[in-house]
Parts: C-alpha cells; sequence; structure tokens
C-alpha cells in the first residue's frame, strides 16, 4: 500500500452536523487523532479515532481514519474489520476499496485483494495506484502477464509514477526482458534517485547485469 493511500486520512468523509454538540466532539477527536497520526503518534491516534466512533456511531469516515490507523501500526485484521464497516455504512467508495483490498494483499489473502481492487478500478478506472496494487497481486499469484498489463495501465494514467515504473522495470527483468526493464529502471530513477540503491540491493536485476539492451546501471 502506498504511503500517500494510508494517511489518515484527509479525504475520509466527516458528517457531524452543525450545532449537533455531539457531533461537534466527535469531529474534534476525529482531527486530533488525523494530526496524531500525522506525526506518527498512532496509538494516540487509533484512542482519538475510537472516541470519535463512540460518540457518533454512524460515520464511516471516523472508521475509515481508525482503519488506516490500525494499517499502519500493523493491525491488520483490526484495519479490515474498521474498513469493512467503513463500507457498509456508506456503501461502495472507491478509496476504502482500494485500500481494504491494499491490507488484503499485506496479508496475503490474494483472492479477497483483487476482488477489492477490482471493483476500485470498475468504479474508478482513472486511479493509477489500484492497478499498481493489483499488478503486485497478480505478480504474487504469478500471472505476470496480468501484472504487466496493470503496471503499464498505472502508468499510462500517471507517467510520473516512479513506484510503477520500478515495479514494471522487477517484472520485466524476471521474465527475461531486459531492454523493457532498463527503460522503466532508468525511468524510476530519474523520476526518485532512491531506486538506484534499492535495484542494486534486489536480486531481481542480476539476471539481466551486463546482458545487451541492460544499461541502468
Amino acid at each position: 500500500m502506498d504511503d500517500a493511500e494510508r494517511q489518515p486520512v484527509e479525504g475520509a468523509p466527516v458528517e457531524a452536523e452543525a450545532g449537533n454538540s455531539t457531533a461537534a466532539e466527535a469531529n474534534r477527536y476525529n482531527t486530533l487523532g488525523i494530526t496524531q497520526a500525522s506525526q506518527n503518534m498512532l496509538r494516540q491516534a487509533i484512542a482519538s479515532f475510537t472516541q470519535a466512533i463512540e460518540l457518533d456511531p454512524q460515520n464511516p469516515g471516523y472508521l475509515y481514519n481508525r482503519g488506516i490507523a490500525y494499517a499502519s501500526e500493523g493491525s491488520l485484521q483490526q484495519a479490515i474489520d474498521d474498513l469493512t464497516a467503513a463500507l457498509e455504512l456508506r456503501g461502495e467508495d472507491a478509496d476504502i476499496l482500494n485500500n481494504r483490498g491494499s491490507i488484503y494483499a499485506m496479508m496475503g489473502n490474494w483472492d479477497a485483494a483483487l476482488a477489492d481492487l477490482t471493483r476500485c478500478i470498475e468504479l474508478n478506472p482513472n486511479q493509477p495506484e489500484p492497478y499498481n496494487s493489483r499488478a503486485a497481486v497478480y505478480a504474487q499469484t504469478g500471472d505476470m502477464l496480468a501484472a504487466i498489463i496493470d503496471f503499464s495501465r498505472a502508468i499510462d494514467i500517471k507517467p510520473q509514477y516512479a513506484e510503477a515504473h520500478f515495479n514494471l522495470a522487477r517484472i520485466s527483468a524476471i521474465m527475461g526482458r531486459c531492454d523493457l526493464a532498463s527503460a522503466h529502471l532508468k525511468d524510476a530513477m530519474q523520476l526518485q534517485p532512491a531506486y538506484k540503491q534499492v535495484a542494486r540491493a534486489t536480486g531481481d536485476f542480476d539476471e539481466c547485469r551486463g546482458k545487451a539492451g541492460f544499461t541502468a546501471f
């Protein structure tokens, strides 16, 4: 799951009614939780989001926020439970599905991850991150062709998407497409220089080193 997806959660819906003191207090706890999460004070953030939920249990945004905080601290099943509850309250939501699918992938639940990420893409086909996440799941399950297609779609939507370029480079190298691996690795390193060190540390490019067409490093 991309770091940007894991932020609690400026885009989450906040539905407190003006003049409702309980809802306003819940919103204050939610705002405090967002601040704490941004400072990596995850346990405190979870406590604040829990207070918000207790005051306003029908607000899916608060459940979403706590779920993302749980995911960030590694409590993955609790994150799934909160995001599922948020979906039950809010109905289908592309962002929630994207995050839940990514967490399912972190848990190795490939079928559930593919279901969520595919539905997310159906709801919002112009968002690049779900393609990148779904491609990673396809790669884990051995469907390399589907992974290449999805990584490529992510890049088509967002040409400056360094992570997708790097992921496509890795898959291409594993499949022996060293020329394609070289091209996308160069793009990834140009967009985010730290990928040069990452590429050198991983063994995924070993078979391409020294081969014609592989000139990334």
